[in-house]
């Protein structure tokens, strides 16, 4: 039986930014929630709940229907394949409101987007979004403000993480350390595969206390601990057969991403294995780039091909390095590689 493909199905409604803004819309006016019961909703029901003149309403219901959202013109109902994206709700929704809340960095600043980076990361919203002072004193405002990306990263990796853990065999690995590992859903889920496994999350304090709360009610919230610090000046903890790096080194120059792979390489026991897990350069093979991409395009410097990793791993002394291509909704690169033993 061939598995459902989450992401896939959620991006299908995600190909104009016109079809998106109206289903981000639709959710917003409580539409897809009316018609989510599953019977028929009269026309003049949903308009009154849009709360639009009738010409836009009507326009917006053509958006909806060509977007293949919608069938039927009174009353009106979900087509099977959005009922069957809705499973992925909060996968459709968190792309969705990401795409919309970077795009207009990409309408205003798409030259420099492709001619000049520095001005492109100095004038970017979005990049207020992501902001590591919030993250290392534990309060009320920087909980709220860091919970927005967390959120956002968490439920990427909720939908991304099996690509990359159907193609591991971590049996026989005890302990596993997740360096800027986010809420703690990459290793929840390893932990959720290797019953005897236990792990560690490795981040910034307010990020640490944002995954106590998302792993809290899971079975598996009793063999992860986390750890607050920050990579650019600590230490990493010993003690761990595995160390992960999951959509995390992207972040960073190749100055920074070479030096946490140095620190993974000293606190990794030995025989231990080190795994990446990444975005790599956008590969559009002739197709055209659909609304959805823009998430990732605003990340588009600093996706790395994998020779990069595969290449300090060997500098570091690290044997047995492979590298797998993962295609997603973009390409991955999954690279694996043990540390000598003493």
């Amino acid at each position: 039986m061939i598995k459902p493909d989450p992401i896939r199905q959620v991006d299908r409604f995600l190909e104009t930014e016109i079809e998106a803004r109206a289903l981000a819309l639709a959710f917003a006016s409580g539409l897809v929630d009316r018609l989510a019961g599953g019977e028929p909703v009269a026309r003049e029901e949903l308009h009154r709940l849009a709360g639009m003149p009738q010409a836009a309403f009507a326009l917006f219901l053509q958006v909806l229907a060509g977007n293949g959202v919608l069938r039927g013109e009174d009353p009106l109902r979900l087509t099977p394949d959005f009922r069957a994206a809705l499973a992925y709700r909060d996968l459709l929704e968190a792309k969705l409101w990401f795409a919309n809340l970077v795009a207009p960095d990409v309408h205003g600043l798409f030259a420099e987007l492709l001619c000049d980076i520095p001005r492109f990361m100095a004038e970017a919203r979005v990049f207020e979004l992501f902001r590591y002072d919030r993250c290392m004193e534990v309060t009320p405002d920087n909980l709220a403000a860091t919970a927005e990306w967390v959120n956002y990263t968490s439920t990427l990796t909720r939908y991304e993480a099996p690509a990359c853990l159907d193609r591991l065999d971590l049996a026989g690995a005890r302990a596993i350390m997740d360096v800027g590992g986010n809420s703690g859903e990459f290793v929840r889920q390893i932990c959720e595969r290797y019953p005897s496994m236990t792990a560690t999350v490795f981040d910034l304090p307010v990020v640490c206390e944002l995954g106590r709360h998302h792993v809290a009610g899971f079975p598996q919230a009793a063999r992860i601990a986390f750890r607050g610090g920050d990579l650019r000046r600590d230490p990493l903890p010993a003690g761990h057969d595995v160390v992960s790096f999951k959509s995390v080194l992207h972040d960073w120059p190749d100055e920074e991403a070479t030096a946490f792979l140095d620190k993974a390489a000293a606190a990794l026991e030995p025989g231990g294995r080190l795994l990446i897990f990444e975005r790599m350069p956008i590969e559009m093979r002739g197709a055209r780039l659909p609304y959805s991409m823009v998430a990732n395009l605003v990340f588009l410097p600093f996706f790395r091909k994998p020779g990069f990793y595969a290449a300090e791993l060997d500098t570091l002394g690290f044997v047995d390095v492979t590298v797998q291509t993962v295609g997603i909704e973009m390409p991955f690169a999954l690279v694996t590689a043990r540390k000598r033993p003493s």
